[in-house]
């Protein structure tokens, strides 16, 4: 029985420690890296709208055609892949 008392209370201290040496969860937030991303995104979109401003009325009909169907939960970016919009 005392041993098992010793093994018990051995086992939780080990637990506690664990529990309270474990990193927080939280994210670090970094303003310089989210305005970063936030740029990145914009000029990403930006891309992809001259991309598609800049194809021919075929291939702006075959974007459209795609954003319809099946294929209406695709990026832009694949639907102008998939028409051969020049990148």
């Amino acid at each position: 029985m005392g041993k098992f008392v010793k093994w018990l209370f051995l086992i939780s201290i080990i637990l506690l420690t664990i529990i309270l040496v474990m990193p927080d969860d939280e994210p670090v937030k970094n303003k310089d890296l989210d305005l970063y991303l936030k740029n990145l995104k914009k000029d990403t979109k930006r891309k992809i709208e001259q991309r598609y401003n800049g194809s021919t009325q075929d291939q702006k009909n075959c974007v459209n055609t795609l954003g319809q169907g099946v294929y209406k939960d695709k990026s832009l970016s694949w639907k102008l892949d998939n028409c051969n919009v020049p990148k």
